[in-house]
């Protein structure tokens, strides 16, 4: 009696996990349509940004910090197609200092084979952009210290005419997990002597933001339930 119940509460553990508030365990798509233009990711630690897709958190971790953060825009860039899209600026800091803003993504299942795809742009060649796309394995954390891997760096060296001016699709294919891990990707907005009196720094936008799981994680996860079930049962037959 004492082993089924250690394995009706692994299975019933693993499924509070799988369907907890704020979990995305499936493919999501985002375009940003409902997004508010208020500035967010202001306030210490961060705010949930609520989407469609599921919950989305900002923090603006630039020292000082400045007036504006992640926010939904229409009319500096083209619009992609939907006529809205995430944005962020030179504005995130004040004088030439580091620009650090993270939109990190709602808590997915991730699996080796697994992509990220988006569109971004910037708005001019005049003052270099950079954009890293960082990854956590912590699940629903939102620290910006579990964003410690980079899965893509836009302009990484802050050269002239690096960062793209029309929308351009990027993809990243996850790979290298021991194992599937529950976490959260980020758009890392990381410029070096940004700013507005900075010499790099301009202002980007994200658009058209998916995440694809290959296989659909449920048909994955039901399976290591059915495992966990047929384990309840074998010790009831003893």
């Amino acid at each position: 009696m004492t082993k089924t119940l250690v394995y009706v509460g692994i299975a019933t553990a693993f499924c509070s996990m799988l369907f907890a508030p704020g979990v995305v365990a499936q493919s999501f798509f985002e375009d940003f349509t409902t997004m508010t233009t208020a500035q967010t990711g202001l306030v210490p630690g961060g705010e949930t940004v609520a989407l469609p897709s599921g919950n989305w958190h900002a923090v603006n971790a630039s020292v000082p910090l400045g007036i504006t953060g992640w926010f939904g825009h229409s009319t500096e860039l083209t619009p992609l197609i939907d006529g809205q899209f995430l944005a962020a600026n030179f504005n995130a800091t004040t004088g030439s200092n580091t620009i650090n803003s993270f939109f990190m993504s709602p808590v997915v299942f991730f699996n080796n084979g697994d992509t990220i795809n988006f569109f971004t742009r910037s708005a001019s060649d005049d003052f270099p952009d950079r954009l890293r796309v960082m990854w956590s394995g912590q699940g629903n954390s939102t620290s910006i210290d579990d964003f410690d891997t980079v899965l893509l760096s836009i302009n990484e060296n802050l050269q002239i005419g690096g960062y793209p001016t029309d929308w351009t699709a990027f993809n990243i294919t996850i790979s290298g997990l021991l194992a599937p891990t529950f976490g959260r990707f980020a758009f890392n907005y990381n410029v070096t002597d940004g700013g507005p009196d900075g010499i790099n720094s301009d202002f980007i936008g994200i658009d058209l933001v998916s995440y694809t799981a290959v296989p659909e994680p449920s048909s994955g996860l039901f399976l290591l339930f059915g495992l966990a079930f047929s384990q309840i049962m074998v010790r009831r037959r003893h």
